[in-house]
């Protein structure tokens, strides 16, 4: 099933999709020329580059991220999904992923500068890239990296028997210089908040061309996870169309040629570090976009995976959705790692309507912030 059909809003400058809407109430912003009441905060995923088109990840020859594929049934469908690793089921194996980190600094037409490169540093001491202790109910899920914890809960029932040493880890990133891109302001503008924080808005289309022309230039190796990093940076949908705001995060896959000449599909993200005092719900602060988006890109890479139709009761702005993306059911709760606020994330079990659940103690999501599997709508 290909994303262009079953995603709902499809933003024609770049073929950027809004897969997350509003979420809770927002501080309105002040400082720009048209200010919309609120903030909504948003992620995305981009189809401009659909891998339908002649090559896909098991193409022979075709290089990118190590990856397993499998299926579930539900109401008598089958849905295929691909996802990062190996298969839980098939016995303790750790893959670990290299990551490229590239920060960027926007210059606003105003002089203002909000540099991806001041939270670096924070990014790689956060618990998406360093081991803390994660135990849910009682149940030690590991001593490992936030996200590979979330895997190895999702798939507890196998993981917990056959594959104890399973793991899907990042490498350590490799950071990249820093890249500077002039905003002109008729594509984006920094405004203060009523909290008082330093916010740049951009708009998607023209954000999303600087992020492919960086790609274009760079070659960057698609076996690898490429992280674009910002700071306080936040996108709008539509031709200085403020109201529409905000995306925080999206990810992505599209083709790419290596350094060698041959196919591969580069897999990234963009995802930015934020402020607390930008959303009401508290929790979306540090590195709860970036959770997000690492989260459903190991569930799914190269932005294909179907699902029945599901609805969240928590985030119902999405309406009857039929992606397998984990976060978006969840945005905005949060859990607390430490200074952290990486955000829930809902299993597989979820999506593919399974009881009992794979889960953690057949939970069906990190927290236990479900306690079924997904509505149908």
């Amino acid at each position: 099933m290909s994303k262009k059909t079953i995603l709902k809003i499809a933003f024609s400058a770049i073929g950027l999709v809004a897969v997350a809407a509003v979420v809770f109430a927002f501080f309105p912003r002040s400082g720009a020329s048209a200010a919309p009441a609120t903030f909504k905060p948003k992620f995305a995923m981009t189809t401009d580059y659909p891998l339908d088109a002649g090559v896909s990840p098991t193409t022979a020859g075709v290089a990118t991220i190590p990856f397993w594929k499998s299926s579930f049934t539900s109401g008598g469908v089958t849905y295929p999904f691909q996802m990062v690793g190996t298969d839980p089921r098939a016995g303790s194996a750790t893959t670990v992923v290299p990551v490229n980190l590239v920060p960027i600094k926007f210059v606003f037409s105003n002089g203002a500068v909000l540099d991806g490169t001041s939270k670096v540093r924070r990014t790689e001491d956060s618990p998406i890239f360093h081991p803390y202790q994660f135990t849910d109910n009682g149940t030690n899920v590991g001593y490992t990296q936030y996200n590979d914890a979330i895997q190895r809960a999702e798939f507890w029932n196998y993981v917990s028997t056959v594959s104890p040493n399973y793991h899907v880890k990042l490498g350590q990133p490799t950071v990249w210089p820093t890249i500077t891109i002039n905003v002109p302001h008729n594509w984006g503008e920094e405004v203060v908040t009523t909290t008082n924080v330093r916010l740049g808005l951009i708009d998607a289309g023209w954000f999303g061309k600087q992020l492919n022309a960086l790609i274009d230039q760079y070659h960057y190796d698609p076996t690898q996870f490429l992280l674009f990093g910002t700071y306080n940076i936040v996108l709008y949908i539509g031709y200085q169309n403020y109201n529409n705001c905000c995306i925080i995060g999206y990810h992505t896959a599209r083709h790419v040629k290596t350094s060698t000449g041959g196919k591969g599909i580069l897999t990234y993200a963009f995802a930015s570090y934020v402020d607390p005092g930008i959303f009401t719900a508290s929790g979306i602060q540090d590195i709860h976009p970036l959770s997000h988006e690492m989260a459903e890109w190991m569930n799914d890479p190269f932005v294909d995976n179907p699902a029945p139709n599901w609805y969240s009761p928590i985030a119902p702005q999405y309406g009857c959705s039929n992606i397998l993306e984990v976060g978006d059911p969840l945005v905005g709760v949060a859990i607390n790692v430490g200074v952290w606020h990486p955000q829930d994330e809902a299993f597989f079990s979820w999506f593919a309507r399974q009881s009992p659940s794979l889960g953690v103690n057949g939970q069906y999501t990190y927290l236990g912030t479900f306690s079924t599997y997904s509505p149908s709508c």
